[in-house]
C-alpha cells in the first residue's frame, strides 16, 4: 500500500512539474532580435534599463574600464544619445535601475562590481533621468552637482555585485551579491539626500549563483534575476515583501544563453522583457525581445 501511494505521489509532482513547464512556456515567448550595436564604443554592456521619459527608449553603460557615461538606445538598438555623468569615478558599473519619487523619475547607476571582495564600500549614482531630444547622437553631460553619490556598506562585508532595482512598492535599494553558491538578498532605505554609509543588510538568499542582472516591473507586481544561463521570475502576491516573494521557487522563463550576456530589463508597457549581451568573441551584441503571451 505504501508503495502505491508512494507511486502515486511521485506521478503526481511529475504531472505538477510538466504542467508548470508549459505554464512557463506560455508566459512569455522565444527571443525575436531587434538589432545590434553598431557603436563601437559600447561594446561592453553590464546594464539595462527601459526608460520612463523617453518611449521605446533604453539606457545602458559599459563594464568597469569605461568613462562615466551611460548611453540611449532605440528598440532596434541604434545609438540615440550619450551622457557623460560629470566629477564621477567609474571603477566598475554594473547594473542601471529606475525609480519614482515625487512625480519624477531618476536613474541609478550601481558602482557594486568587486571581483575579489575587497572594497569596504560601493556607491550608487542618482540622478534625474533625461528627457532626449529627437536628434541623432545627441551627447550632453549631467553636472556634478545634479547627482547625489550614495556610500553604502554590506553588513557581512564586501561583496562582488552585478543586480540593482528599486522597488516603488517599499521604496527600498535592493542589492543581489553574484558569487556565492546561494547568492546574498541585500537591501537599504535610500534617502532623497546622501548622508553618511547606508547599511546593506541581508534580508535573505537565492539558490542560484553568478547572478549578473535583475530588474522590477513598473508596479512593482514582478521581479527579474539572471544569470549567464537562465532567467528567473517572480510575480508578486497581494501585500508580499520582496524578501517572501524572493524566497518561494523561481519560474525559469524562456532563455537562449548570449555571449557574455549580463543586462536584462522589463519593457515600461509590461509587453515583456529584453536582454542584451556584451560583444564577446567576436560576436554581436544584439538587442533581444520575450514577449510576454499571458
Amino acid at each position: 500500500m505504501r508503495s502505491k501511494t508512494k507511486l502515486i505521489a511521485l506521478v503526481t509532482g511529475c504531472l505538477a512539474v510538466l504542467c508548470m513547464r508549459g505554464q512557463e512556456e506560455t508566459v512569455f515567448a522565444h527571443r525575436q532580435a531587434k538589432g545590434k550595436i553598431s557603436n563601437i564604443e559600447i561594446d561592453e554592456i553590464s546594464g539595462l534599463i527601459a526608460s520612463a521619459r523617453n518611449p521605446s527608449r533604453f539606457w545602458t553603460h559599459n563594464d568597469s574600464g569605461d568613462k562615466a557615461r551611460i548611453f540611449l538606445l532605440d528598440d532596434s538598438a541604434k545609438h540615440k544619445a550619450t551622457y557623460h555623468l560629470k566629477g564621477v569615478p567609474a571603477r566598475d558599473w554594473e547594473d542601471i535601475g529606475i525609480m519614482e519619487r515625487k512625480g519624477r523619475h531618476y536613474l541609478l547607476v550601481a558602482d557594486i562590481g568587486d571581483n575579489k571582495g575587497r572594497y569596504p564600500h560601493v556607491r550608487v549614482y542618482l540622478f534625474e533621468e533625461p528627457l532626449v531630444s529627437a536628434r541623432k547622437h545627441a551627447v550632453d553631460t549631467i553636472p556634478k552637482e545634479q547627482i547625489h553619490a550614495f556610500k553604502l556598506k554590506y553588513e557581512n562585508g564586501p561583496r562582488d555585485a552585478e543586480s540593482l532595482f528599486f522597488d516603488p512598492v517599499d521604496e527600498r535599494l535592493y542589492i543581489i551579491s553574484k558569487r556565492e553558491l546561494e547568492v546574498g538578498i541585500y537591501c537599504t532605505a535610500l534617502p532623497e539626500t546622501p548622508a553618511g554609509t547606508l547599511m546593506l543588510r541581508k534580508v535573505g538568499s537565492l539558490p542560484h549563483t553568478f547572478i549578473t542582472s535583475a530588474d522590477i516591473s513598473p508596479d512593482g507586481s514582478e521581479v527579474l534575476v539572471k544569470n549567464l544561463m537562465e532567467v528567473f521570475y517572480w510575480k508578486r502576491k497581494g501585500g508580499e515583501s520582496i524578501p517572501d516573494m524572493l524566497s518561494r521557487p523561481a519560474m525559469k522563463l524562456p532563455y537562449k544563453p548570449e555571449p557574455q550576456g549580463e543586462a536584462i530589463t522589463f519593457s515600461r508597457d509590461g509587453s515583456g522583457y529584453y536582454t542584451l549581451s556584451e560583444k564577446a568573441l567576436r560576436m554581436d551584441a544584439i538587442l533581444y525581445f520575450y514577449k510576454r503571451l499571458l
